[in-house]
């Protein structure tokens, strides 16, 4: 397991502790080991230089981010989207059960049995794994199973249950493709550049302790929006990302239907 996913299985509040400690630590050491080597003279104009050099980095090291925060954000409302299409298709797959009349009733929980095992399988690790094995071999029982009901269906609903089964498919397809959506590795190299930048001009100011201890603060700032953004990066990964809530609540309410239709066990598979 790399690093990445390492600090995407913390809490939010480790990756930011991890994030502004490391910042705080490389801005401090910057200053303590490379300021007795570049032997800046310590004037106030030279103060006054260094000063606006760590600005103008640090401006536009927060432009950068505010940038990537908008695109993460953007990024987290295409993940919903194709999470919420998903739910949608499989319980319009349960309507179009509804209309079998008894034989729809094992179709309607199998429909509960696949949401289930997005939720408790397949969603957790699909940005590192992609398809799980269980949830695939319960999507091809599935198609199984409606392609049988299909070929003794009136020919209408025959051609709604195989357009919707494809419907549904295909939203599965777009959430895998998208579960490693992110932002460019250009992004990030450009954040650890500026950042490196702004840990560099620490060898500008007098190694103080008060001078080292400054820099330190305003590196734990900056530290703490890269790990705001990072938390945001991948949706569909960390504790901030999109959850599995709608699939598990589709899947309890699906069998809540099935239960409260009489006769529905009977017609139920293993």
């Amino acid at each position: 397991m790399d690093l990445a996913s390492t600090l995407h299985d913390l809490p939010s509040a480790a990756v930011y502790a991890v994030f502004m400690a490391a910042a705080a630590l490389a801005a401090a050491l910057a200053c303590a080991a490379l300021a007795p080597l570049a032997r800046v003279p310590q004037t106030k104009e030279h103060i006054d230089i260094a000063m606006r050099t760590t600005g103008a980095v640090m401006a536009a090291l927060t432009l950068i981010l505010a940038f990537c925060a908008v695109q993460a954000r953007s990024q987290a409302s295409d993940a919903q989207r194709l999470v919420s299409t998903e739910v949608a298709a499989i319980a319009t797959m349960a309507r179009i059960a509804d209309r079998l009349g008894a034989p729809g009733h094992a179709l309607r929980q199998d429909l509960s049995a696949y949401a289930a095992s997005i939720a408790a399988q397949e969603f957790p690790a699909m940005a590192r794994e992609g398809r799980h094995p269980v949830t695939q071999a319960a999507l091809e029982a599935l198609e199984t199973a409606f392609y049988r009901a299909a070929a003794t269906a009136p020919e209408v609903l025959a051609t709604d249950m195989l357009q919707e089964y494809d419907d549904m498919d295909g939203a599965r397809d777009r959430r895998l493709e998208g579960a490693r959506m992110g932002l460019p590795t250009e992004f990030w190299m450009l954040i650890l550049v500026l950042f490196g930048l702004l840990a560099l001009t620490g060898a500008l100011y007098p190694p103080r302790l008060h001078t080292i201890g400054m820099l330190a603060v305003q590196a734990a700032g900056v530290g703490a929006l890269i790990a705001f953004v990072f938390l945001m990066d991948q949706p569909f990964r960390g504790s901030i990302g999109v959850s599995a809530a709608p699939y598990e609540a589709l899947s309890k309410s699906l069998t809540h239907r099935a239960a409260a239709i009489p006769g529905s066990t009977r017609h139920a598979r293993p």
